[in-house]
């Protein structure tokens, strides 16, 4: 039991030094605890499916165990995330195996150390680039994260400040009806370090996609058996893409704009432009880990499960003991992957014909079993969803062009899924041997069909997701289909199939729209510094704010991300109105029902109409406390 004090000494010194959390915290959020579990339940796997599986455990065990302490403790800080993080040490410690624990390391694995590092080095250096960074005096959000980084910044930063249980930053007063903890996972190492979220994010999207690659790496060896189909596998997994690029030719030749100009303004993956052809399907790489946080970790939580369940069902009951877990956890990760996980699992006893084993009540028991963990965190959204009819069957998802015709809709997932769906579909209808098939199969063709059957969320576009789940088993055939193929067209079809992820790369770093302005960034920095935590702010709605970036709350934001949680945007849009053009006492009075104490005018008021703007400067209810380079800050008294 030496090691005890040693894990207290160690930890004690990073509560001292924040930035000695680095070395010492960080490997317990990211990877030692899974490292060590999997290591026991499922020790045939070879190192970078231990590896990968050892990252995702970790990373869902410590975003839960921390919930779990803060919702004992009253609230999240800093003390939560040391005592989360010496309980974490201890499993490590506790459940480590024998050494090695695994197989042991093979020259055939060559292939994921290299993808794994493709994925790590592209997703970060993308986001390094792009996510958060100053252009002459304003600051840049790179690609889609122009219009909902800070979202995710919100969450994060509001978290680490104590905002426990946490309300919609940009909705308060609400409870946060969402998936969010890849964001409370970001907060939890950036309160460790004592640093800034965002450079935590950044770190943790590559790190998840690094992940991604070795366990869609592994889960070929599962499935499909032959070590030549492993890395076009999941290269086409991580980089493989549709043929939103050939719309780059066509505008080259029907616009004034030079190349570099249209790479860095145009997103040639999901471009949203009214003209054919159409692109709106994003791809793993273009949206899953360079915008959407969710799907970052989501999508390799879920490849998980998937291994687990291939590689225990009638084996391992732990394997499909920590599968099961490992899918019920991830609701507050991704709530559209949560069904999507039972679903794989469903696919992988159906091909296996698990009902032929002895084994195989035990097997659905276990695995079924921790479903319950997953309750505290869907019935709410659920509730919310359901009750402003977001939930409805359709016949055909409604980005396609069904309204066109048949010929339309299949050139139009034709082109949008591209070369790997083509060469997924063939391989899956070929006669011959296919390992897997039947499994690869349910997943492809079964997750397609989800967005065209039914919708699920107020916002039908997200729907696409559930494309993002089905592409790693379209990679995965693609790859077994041409393992056998010379090199060079290997390589022409990998090339081909990541142009537009690789489009969609350059215009994230590329991409100029402004996020904040200067004022405005150091308006946010002030707000950090000199309001307490949990303040609550009215602002206009719209979807960037100065108090997003400082990790304070306000009443409402973009409308359709509020409707997008369940609650009601248009009621909320009519108080901010009445703050701003009610004058000073009903302003106070909408005010103290949010309990809001700040109004922030990013530069001028909302138009008021015929009706006279409030005069917050002179009215005795409020107080001017801040007013610089255009943006002003009043408090309302009391």
């Amino acid at each position: 039991m030496v090691w005890i004090p040693v894990i207290a000494i160690v930890l004690a010194a990073s509560w001292v030094v924040p930035i000695a959390a680095i070395p010492v915290v960080w490997p317990l959020l990211f990877f030692l605890p899974g490292f060590a579990i999997i290591g026991r339940v499922a020790p045939g796997l070879r190192l970078p499916g231990r590896i990968g599986l050892g990252i995702v455990l970790s990373v869902v065990l410590a975003a839960h165990a921390m919930n779990a302490i803060a919702l004992v403790a009253g609230g999240f800080d800093r003390t939560v995330v040391f005592v989360g993080t010496g309980l974490l040490a201890i499993v490590s410690v506790v459940a480590r195996p024998p050494w090695p624990g695994t197989v042991p390391p093979s020259g055939e694995d060559r292939g994921a150390w290299f993808a794994a590092l493709g994925a790590f080095a592209t997703v970060g250096g993308v986001l390094a680039l792009s996510a958060w960074h100053r252009v002459a005096d304003n600051w840049v959000s790179g690609g889609w994260n122009w219009s909902d980084f800070l979202v995710h910044v919100s969450i994060g930063s509001s978290l680490a400040a104590g905002n426990f249980p946490p309300q919609v930053p940009y909705a308060a007063g609400a409870p946060l009806s969402y998936h969010w903890f890849a964001d409370f996972h970001g907060a939890i190492a950036a309160s460790a370090a004592g640093i800034d979220v965002i450079p935590v994010f950044v770190l943790s999207s590559a790190v998840m996609a690094g992940a991604f690659a070795l366990l869609v790496w592994e889960l070929a060896r599962a499935v499909v058996g032959d070590r030549r189909a492993l890395l076009p596998a999941t290269l086409l997994a991580i980089f493989g893409g549709g043929l939103g690029w050939i719309r780059l030719p066509l505008d080259v030749t029907r616009s004034t704009a030079d190349l570099v100009a249209l790479v860095s303004s145009v997103p040639y993956d999901n471009t949203w432009a009214d003209d054919w052809p159409l692109f709106r399907i994003a791809s793993v790489l273009g949206t899953g880990f360079l915008t959407h946080r969710a799907t970052a970790f989501g999508l390799p939580i879920l490849v998980a499960v998937a291994l687990l369940a291939w590689t225990s069902l009638d084996r391992r009951p732990l394997g499909m003991l920590v599968a099961g877990l490992l899918a019920a956890l991830l609701a507050p990760f991704h709530f559209y992957f949560l069904p999507a996980a039972y679903f794989l699992v469903l696919a992988v006893a159906l091909a296996r014909r698990a009902w032929r084993r002895p084994t195989w009540l035990r097997d659905a028991g276990l695995f079924l079993a921790p479903v319950v963990l997953a309750l505290p965190f869907i019935v709410g959204p659920v509730l919310l969803q359901g009750a402003r009819g977001s939930f409805r069957p359709v016949a055909g998802w409604g980005e396609a062009p069904f309204e066109l015709g048949v010929a339309a809709v299949a050139f139009f997932y034709l082109t949008n899924l591209g070369l790997p769906a083509v060469l997924g579909a063939i391989a899956l209808l070929r006669p011959g041997p296919l390992p897997g098939r039947a499994f690869l199969g349910l997943w492809a063709i079964g997750l397609f069909l989800v967005p065209n059957l039914v919708v699920v969320g107020a916002v039908e576009f997200d729907m696409n997701k559930f494309f993002q789940a089905m592409w790693v088993a379209v990679a995965l055939l693609a790859g077994w289909l041409i393992r056998t193929w010379r090199g060079p067209a290997v390589v022409a079809v990998i090339l081909v199939s990541a142009l537009s992820p690789a489009l969609v790369a350059a215009w994230h770093v590329g991409s100029t729209p402004v996020a904040l302005s200067g004022p405005h960034e150091r308006a946010a920095r002030w707000i950090e510094s000199s309001t307490p935590p949990g303040s609550v702010f009215v602002t206009e709605a719209w979807v960037n704010s100065p108090v997003d970036l400082a990790g304070r709350l306000r009443v409402t934001s973009f409308g359709p991300y509020v409707a997008n949680l369940g609650l009601d945007a248009e009621a909320r849009a009519i108080d901010v109105r009445r703050v701003f053009c009610g004058g000073d006492t009903e302003a106070a009075e909408v005010m103290a029902r949010y309990g809001a104490s700040y109004v922030l005018s990013p530069g001028g008021l909302l138009d008021c109409g015929e009706q006279l703007a409030t005069d917050f400067s002179s009215s005795p209810l409020f107080d001017t406390v801040y007013r610089l380079e255009g943006v002003t800050i009043w408090r309302r008294r009391g």
